[in-house]
């Protein structure tokens, strides 16, 4: 298999600047968990919005349940993850998931964090010292109460999530695939932790996105948030995560790649698609040249996941939300 990132590129990468990301903040910046929390409750929360409770263990967890008018029991539902340093689900409100859901009669669920986010198997001493939770067995509760209140169809439920979110979307594959029929984490590769040690139970439809100028998720793998003095873990590769899921998912040797139209010169990006071949379940591989620490065709600067401002550049040549929920293949449900 030939590579998917030219050696050029990765290597202009290394040397770009650091900016401001979503898992969280540099060392020494003033009060980002409040300034993140002030963000969040400027997001709308839309009709029919939910705030619920569950008691996992000896903590109290929150989620956001959207279940639109269109929605006949028991639904598909799609869980959408937040980034990091931040631990409330309406956040993720901004991306327009429930919008779709509204359209398509899909369940929406927007679960809050513990601390500062999600224990998502990188599991370094900072981030468990800011979150820690048993984030899994929370996951396994929702889905639990959902399915057994009649809701949730218990073989259509997803996931996607971005940053610290789509780790956590990784880590949910990885732990909970007895329960999970596809994901799709996106501004998030596999975290080198986890990798070692995830054992899914079968092969489930996984899709990757990101983008070659994300300064907070090295495309080439490596530390998250290199500019910060503290210890966010590592990741895998693009190449190397969607190979990874290439093998759980039992592809064969080949894969196609293409190259998706230009739709917004303006917008300074390309995107192709790397499609496995001959899998159990698809994989697929969105990379965005010269996108940022964003979901693609997403044009909101009002999310203040510690600095969107300086996230870089969200793609407008495909829309993110879109790619994904036709890839869990949720229109017309």
């Amino acid at each position: 298999m030939r590579k998917l990132i030219p050696s050029l590129l990765l290597a202009a990468l290394a040397c770009m600047p650091a900016a401001a990301q979503q898992d969280g903040p540099p060392a020494g910046a003033r009060d980002p968990q409040g300034a993140a929390r002030s963000a969040a409750a400027r997001v709308p929360i839309p009709d029919g919005a939910v705030l619920r409770t569950i008691r996992v263990g000896s903590l109290e967890r929150s989620f956001w349940f959207v279940r639109p008018a269109s929605a006949k029991a028991p639904a598909p539902v799609v869980f959408v993850l937040h980034g990091g340093n931040v631990s409330d689900g309406r956040v993720t409100f901004r991306y327009g998931f429930h919008e779709l859901g509204a359209r398509d009669g899909v369940i929406t669920v927007h679960p809050s964090g513990h601390g500062q986010g999600w224990n998502d198997g990188r599991e370094t001493p900072f981030l468990l010292a800011r979150g820690g939770a048993d984030d899994v067995a929370f996951f396994r509760a929702m889905i639990d109460q959902l399915v057994a209140e009649g809701a949730v169809d218990p073989k259509r439920i997803f996931v996607t999530g971005g940053s610290n979110g789509g780790m956590m979307t990784h880590r949910l594959v990885c732990d909970l695939s007895d329960r999970i029929a596809g994901a799709a984490p996106f501004v998030a590769w596999m975290p080198a932790q986890l990798a070692a040690r995830c054992e899914p139970r079968r092969p489930l439809p996984i899709l990757l996105m990101g983008g070659t100028a994300d300064r907070m998720m090295p495309i080439a793998g490596g530390q998250v948030a290199p500019m910060s003095r503290d210890d966010r873990g590592k990741v895998m590769s693009a190449e190397d995560s969607f190979n990874f899921w290439r093998t759980r998912n039992r592809c064969g040797d080949q894969v196609t790649r293409q190259d998706l139209p230009d739709t917004d010169p303006a917008d300074g990006t390309r995107v192709s698609v790397t499609r496995a071949q001959g899998c159990a379940a698809p994989v697929e591989l969105y990379v965005v040249d010269g996108g940022g620490h964003r979901l693609p065709g997403d044009g909101s600067r009002t999310y203040g996941d510690q600095g969107m401002a300086g996230s870089g550049v969200s793609s407008r040549d495909i829309d993110g939300k879109a790619v994904i929920w036709e890839f869990l293949q949720l229109t017309g449900r």
